[in-house]
């Protein structure tokens, strides 16, 4: 199944707990961004050598993340 055929794709659901494959399939994105991520504060947690990000820890992480857009323009100094 592709990605944009999942209703689910792209939804991080804060009450939930996700395998790293599953998450990774769920965003659609690579496990060098999840490294990235967790590099820069994203708290994984292991049990019996397995990695699980808790969504709600996904959602502070983005939330948190300094790359906000509101929708206003940017000017350039001239």
């Amino acid at each position: 199944m592709a990605i944009h055929d999942d209703p689910k794709a792209g939804v991080i659901n804060p009450d939930e707990l996700y395998t790293l494959q599953a998450f990774t399939r769920r965003l659609g994105i690579k496990a060098a961004t999840v490294r990235a991520a967790r590099r820069a504060g994203l708290r994984v947690y292991y049990a019996h050598r397995h990695g699980y990000i808790h969504g709600r820890d996904w959602i502070e992480y983005v939330l948190a993340s300094g790359d906000r857009r509101n929708g206003d323009s940017v000017s350039e100094a001239g």
